[in-house]
């Protein structure tokens, strides 16, 4: 009896023994569970927190672009901030602090860069790129139809083949048939995956990537971050720091047809003789202005498109001595007597001497201005009533033998009036256009390039560009280019520019990154973004932030 109870007991001991060791792996499983369960959520607090600094990162870059827009917008801030050079800018551009509420964010700092201004340089510039230094795609084929401008344009860029730039051509034209080499859409149409030739404008410069022989690698070079540079990862060893056509080419740029306070240009050809003679009186002198009306009423002597009031002028010039002889001996006809039929006589002019009155009264329609650089060295000639009266040469307040009256006069006219009703198209601004655009303008010569490279303002310059290059004038007055090469090349090329590229690396003070780039439409002093981009996934680009 006794054995049985003990034997019963051990039984339950044995048993007992069971249960905690159940109950002990139970509770391992379940801690195990719990610690699993504990670092998944962890892991997921972490990638919430990581996606949280990244929003705020972003939101650092794009205040950026916001800031950015705001001080290219603003013509007191152009020049009191950035000093009228918002290429390079360190002072408005680095570590700009975005405050933010210590409860909710963290705080963080952004920084412009933008591609050095030499090709092959390894620093980046803080502050903008100008769209207007490159070819505008879609302006140069609205301005010439036939496409044989950007034909040209475009086979003098690096690396460019008569084929691709035909296709370009091609997709850009309004035409189905394909030119010398290009493509149409016979060709897309028989692809793997087939697809209409655009024959019309870039919605994007990536758009090219669809016309036949367009690659990534001569569109964007060996610049695979985007970054505008040739960064030590990217270089292939070759030395030629390739940034493809991306840096040459754009859709972006435009140019507004008015003053530097948003009003129209004053039109030099203008009907309205009266209110075109008080606009000039007030933006640059009363003797251009009536030295302007004086070349409408009676068209140019220097010009080849005379009136033949005024080629009878010059034939009075051009004999002035002989009829000077003539008049004071006089002649005489077949009665004996003094006749008075002599050349007359011509007399230097005094713009002084004439009113407003008989000025306004003219129709303008003797003379016309092509450009505003007809008016250097030009000249008038007036006739005389009678042949008593002299012919009186005007000569034009804007004279290369007066350099000074020159450089203070052309620049006013330049940026006040026009003679271009319709304003030009995809002009290129030479102060900031790649030497590559530069050689790929028509009318060009290499010294001529040479000349404009080495004498216009660096885009990483300290101080403020001196005034004159705010216009054309400088190529004159300073560059001293010829100005029948300059008339020429007038219609391809400016000094303004309203649109630019931006590029914005934002920081947090815990490390990271966000990079955001825009273009920026600034004309009239109302900022449009034509573009936004998230370039985050490329990378920082480069050794920018903490």
């Amino acid at each position: 009896m006794g054995l049985q109870v003990r034997t019963q007991m051990s039984v339950r001991q044995a048993r007992r023994g069971v249960v905690m060791l159940a109950v002990l792996v139970v509770i391992v499983l379940m801690s195990l569970a719990a610690y699993h369960y504990s670092d998944f959520t962890l892991a997921e607090y972490q990638v919430t927190e990581q996606a949280q600094r990244l929003v705020q990162a972003r939101a650092v870059a794009a205040s950026g672009i916001h800031y950015t827009a705001a001080l290219l917008s603003d013509a007191t801030a152009m020049d009191t901030i950035l000093h009228n050079n918002p290429y390079h800018q360190p002072s408005a551009f680095v570590d700009v602090t975005v405050q933010i509420d210590d409860k909710k964010g963290r705080p963080g700092k952004f920084v412009l860069i933008a591609p050095p201004e030499n090709k092959g340089d390894t620093s980046f510039r803080h502050g903008v790129t100008d769209e207007g230094g490159k070819i505008n795609l879609n302006a140069v084929m609205k301005a010439d139809k036939s496409g044989k401008q950007l034909l040209n344009l475009l086979n003098k860029l690096p690396n460019m083949t008569p084929e691709i730039a035909a296709c370009i051509v091609d997709w850009l034209d309004t035409d189905s048939t394909p030119g010398d080499g290009g493509a149409e859409d016979d060709y897309y149409s028989s692809l793997s995956v087939p697809y209409r030739c655009k024959n019309g404008p870039l919605d994007s410069l990536e758009e090219l990537l669809l016309v036949k022989g367009v690659t990534p690698e001569l569109l964007f070079g060996l610049d695979r971050n985007r970054n505008g540079m040739v960064d030590p990862e990217e270089d292939d060893g070759s030395g030629t720091a390739d940034l493809g056509w991306a840096a040459y080419l754009t859709i972006y740029s435009r140019e507004d047809t008015t003053d530097e306070q948003g009003q129209p240009l004053t039109y030099l050809n203008d009907s309205d003789m009266a209110t075109l003679y008080d606009k000039l009186t007030t933006l640059t002198s009363e003797d251009l202005a009536k030295f302007v009306l004086l070349y409408r009423n009676n068209g140019s002597s220097s010009s080849s498109s005379k009136s033949s009031s005024s080629s009878s002028a010059n034939n009075a010039q051009s004999t002035s001595s002989s009829s000077n002889q003539n008049s004071s001996k006089g002649s005489k006809d077949s009665s004996g007597k003094s006749g008075t039929d002599s050349a007359p006589e011509v007399k230097p002019g005094n713009l002084a001497d004439l009113s407003k009155d008989s000025l306004v009264s003219g129709k303008g329609s003797s003379g016309k201005f092509s450009s505003v650089f007809d008016l250097i060295d030009a000249q008038v000639s007036v006739p005389g009533k009678d042949n008593k009266s002299p012919t009186l040469v005007y000569q034009s307040p804007l004279t290369s033998k007066d350099a000074s009256g020159l450089r203070d006069l052309l620049p006013k006219l330049l940026l006040n009036t026009t003679a271009s009703k319709n304003g030009y198209y995809g002009r290129v601004n030479i102060i900031t256009a790649p030497q590559e655009v530069l050689t790929a303008l028509p009318n060009l010569a290499q010294s001529d390039i040479d000349t404009i490279v080495s004498m216009r303002p660096s885009l990483s310059a300290d101080e403020a560009p001196d005034p004159i290059y705010k216009t054309l004038a400088w190529l004159v007055t300073d560059a001293k280019l010829p100005v029948t090469t300059v008339k020429n090349l007038e219609k391809y090329i400016t000094t303004r520019s309203a649109v630019y590229r931006v590029q914005v690396v934002g920081t947090l003070d815990v490390g990271m990154t966000a990079r955001v780039e825009a273009v920026i439409d600034t004309n009239g002093g109302q900022p449009r973004f034509l573009l936004w981009r998230d370039l985050t996934e490329l990378g920082k680009g480069g050794s920018v932030g903490p």
